[in-house]
């Protein structure tokens, strides 16, 4: 009777959710072993009363999988995910961020213990009951009365809860604010932790709207946006610049953020008499002018679809940008001129985030303008097409055979149905703008995380999503590919023991051109002897070469400089006539350059992959012996595959060695090439997008997680953040086309087993 239980497939999985919320404790927390005592973690994180709290968390995932057929259509309503999403956003910002930065550890349980300790009426009743247990106990009542109102589906409980995000927001807001105040002469706070939370409640309120006025049995969340952005193109890009300039404009920093902290109009009064008159104007009420014109005109061009108020409204935001930056330049250059205010030494420095906002606002009031110009074009593009698809259904044509042909299905064009291109192009436009002017905004270490790892991550990513994701070749030593340019770079700079000759030592930035070729020679090399390799025996083949390179490098010590590696790389530098551009001052200048490489690569990768040997590569992937009997060239198509995925390692090695200056062997290794292929696989194979979002992701996640975890289990979280990827989102983070038809069929339907698709969909 007791065997029979235990193999019982239920008791099964209660043993394993129960074993994973032991685990779970041991995770969470700040318990670490001792070198005297390697039992003193486990006990602290386990044989605690702790630990019932995480076994309730098992109970509960056990609950989940076992009455997972009846939890699907609750789990599935609108408003559930956003509920879910909104909750993890107002976690984070009251368990993980910052709520005032002169305060203790500036976290929310270290606030709320100088705001418990604080006496004598310095902060208001709200404040105080807000940080002793207003905040959490409003949180839970919140998600809980959500949840109950979407699966009960009660209009009246989510208007009520809607309006309890509301007033919790306001609070939240409220309380900060009172904090913020009693400890200014400590100095300016710039935490955002209290941002989060109110994003969070904004983000509940959506979900409560969408269940009260949706009459959806199942949640379109996509389909809405795609719907929105489809029927007034450009609308939602101005209603994003509009928030984003009036916070740019109200509460933003402009200019000392570490002394004065000045806003838009507190910026000008000060440096009135010093900055130009322009930017004293500007900042005091042009500004405002400038925002409300861009914005009124793009809203109205994109709800009465005139192309005219578009263009306007492109040109004034286009305008309204630049205008912002030559500001931005000017205060502070003056701030550094006058006594190096705050420290400054020149201009682009001492500027808070304001400034950058609304240039950012600005920006996407032009671009949703240019939207809604362009867009006015295709209604009659779109009129034009269906009447020749009804001219043609009105007069059916007769086959070779004597028979009536009938139109295909999809003459109709899908009439009345958006595409979905407007809410791509719409997060398209934001993304740029975050990539354009996020980055000043942040830290100098994020701004270097940015840089070194991110960014390269990215580019070598891409490469590596032409030979893993589109060619489907296993490639285990495409770091080698990035140290044959790193190290290219340096000869031809003159940083390696060997010296080229005269006339071909050259600048960093003309060392692009050789360091491609080069690499592509390289992946030639690679890709002509492995022609006839698949599966295990290709990666192990592209593993040893990633070594050999590796060892190439330490061993010929007369050449690279063995194990230290080159030093002196020298910054890139452009000087043309008058134009001279010197890189290496700070980090930024690295970063609008390598982007600037990535928008042209990225370009160029979606044309390819589109193209015909993008389709090769397609056919390749799938069935090498049917491409071949179909008439592809699949030894071409398997080397340009090698070829052009190398060359953008060849550009990243550029970018690695000009930017750190400094590089050794070490820099190199295998586990550096599972990264890399990891980062394509976590993204999406044969995703663009997703390969670049994974490399972000899986880039940035360390980075975070080493001011949250131990530093011992920081590898543990990022193996549990994968695992659970793969088991809820198998395709990737972004999956391609053809992968999310293999995982759901073309009707969107979960399938247990991949099926076969047709080439030609998806790709």
């Amino acid at each position: 009777m007791t065997t029979s239980l235990l193999k019982a497939p239920w008791m099964k999985r209660l043993i394993a959710c129960l074993a994973g919320g032991v685990v779970l404790a041991m995770m969470v927390g700040s318990q670490e072993g001792s070198q005297n005592d390697y039992g003193y973690g486990f006990r602290e994180s386990v044989l605690k009363p702790r630990i019932f709290v995480f076994l309730l968390i098992g109970v509960l995932i056990f609950l989940a999988l076992t009455f997972q057929g009846r939890l699907v259509p609750y789990v599935t309503r609108p408003g559930f995910w956003p509920l879910v999403s909104g909750g993890l956003a107002v976690v984070a910002g009251q368990a993980l961020m910052n709520w005032n930065d002169q305060i203790g550890g500036g976290k929310f349980t270290a606030v709320a213990n100088v705001v418990a300790d604080t006496s004598g009426g310095v902060l208001s009743p709200v404040t105080t009951a807000f940080f002793a247990w207003l905040a959490w106990t409003a949180f839970i009542v919140l998600v809980l009365a959500g949840g109950a109102a979407i699966i009960l589906r009660l209009r009246w409980l989510a208007f009520a809860v809607a309006a309890g995000c509301v007033a919790a927001a306001i609070i939240c807001f409220t309380s900060h604010s009172d904090v913020a105040d009693a400890a200014r002469t400590r100095g300016p706070d710039h935490s955002l932790g209290y941002a989060a939370a109110i994003l969070g409640y904004a983000v509940i309120l959506s979900a409560m709207l969408a269940t009260a006025l949706s009459k959806n049995d199942v949640a379109v969340g996509r389909a809405a946006l795609e719907r929105i952005a489809g029927i007034r193109p450009g609308l939602p890009l101005v209603v994003v610049g509009v928030l984003l300039g009036v916070l740019g404009l109200t509460i933003g920093v402009w200019f000392s953020p570490g002394h004065k902290n000045l806003g838009a109009t507190d910026t000008g009064s000060f440096l009135n008499g010093f900055a130009s008159s322009f930017s004293v104007t500007y900042l005091k009420w042009l500004a405002w002018v400038l925002l409300i014109a861009a914005a009124v005109l793009g809203g109205a061009a994109a709800y009465l679809r005139q192309r005219i108020l578009g263009l306007l409204a492109g040109v004034i935001g286009v305008a309204g940008a630049v205008i912002v930056l030559v500001v931005l330049h000017d205060i502070s250059k003056t701030g550094a001129d006058n006594n190096h205010f705050d420290g400054a030494t020149g201009p682009w420095q001492n500027l808070g985030a304001g400034g950058w906002m609304t240039a950012a606002a600005m920006f996407l009031l032009g671009a949703g303008g240019v939207q809604a110009a362009l867009s006015a074009l295709r209604p009659r593009q779109r009129e034009v097409a269906l009447a020749m698809t009804s001219d043609l259904a009105e007069r059916p044509t007769t086959g070779s055979g004597g028979a009536t042909a009938i139109p295909p299905a999809s003459a109709g064009l899908n009439r009345g149905k958006p595409s979905g291109k407007e809410f791509v192009r719409t997060v398209a436009v934001i993304a740029i703008a975050a990539a354009l002017f996020y980055p000043p905004t942040a830290s100098p270490f994020w701004q270097q995380v940015l840089v070194t790892e991110i960014g390269i991550s990215m580019l070598l990513a891409v490469g590596l999503n032409v030979v893993v994701g589109w060619a489907g070749l296993l490639d285990l030593g495409f770091i080698a590919f990035y140290a044959i340019g790193s190290y290219t770079t340096a000869y031809l700079v003159g940083s390696l023991p060997k010296k080229p000759p005269s006339w071909l030592q050259l600048s960093p930035l003309w060392a692009i051109p050789f360091a491609i070729l080069i690499c592509l020679l390289a992946g030639l090399a690679l890709g002509a002897p492995t022609l006839r390799l698949r599966g295990d025996y290709l990666a192990i083949v592209t593993l040893g070469f990633g070594e050999i390179i590796r060892i190439v490098a330490v061993n010929a010590d007369s050449f690279t400089k063995g194990s230290q590696g080159p030093s002196g790389v020298p910054n890139p530098v452009i000087h043309i006539g008058p134009i001279h551009i010197q890189w290496g001052l700070a980090q930024l200048q690295y970063w609008y350059l390598l982007l600037a490489i990535f928008i042209v690569i990225v370009l160029a990768f979606r044309r390819l992959e589109n193209s015909r040997l993008g389709r090769s590569w397609a056919a390749v992937r799938e069935d090498e012996v049917a491409a071949q009997a179909m008439g592809i060239n699949t030894t071409q198509t398997k080397l340009l595959a090698f070829a052009i995925g190398a060359s953008t390692s060849g550009i990243a090695g550029v970018f690695f060695a000009t930017q750190i200056g400094s590089f050794t062997p070490d820099n190199f290794i295998l586990n550096n090439s599972i990264l890399i292929v990891a980062y394509v696989v976590f993204g999406g194979m044969g995703s663009l997008s997703g390969a670049m979002a994974g490399a972000a992701m899986l880039t940035w996640l360390p980075r975070f997680l080493q001011d949250q975890v131990p530093q011992q289990d920081k590898l543990m979280w990022i193996g549990a953040v994968v695992i659970a990827m793969m088991i809820f989102r198998p395709a990737g983070l972004i999956p391609a086309k053809r992968r999310r038809i293999e995982m759901h069929g073309l009707d969107g339907t979960p399938r247990s087993e991949p099926r076969a698709v047709p080439i030609s969909e998806g790709i």
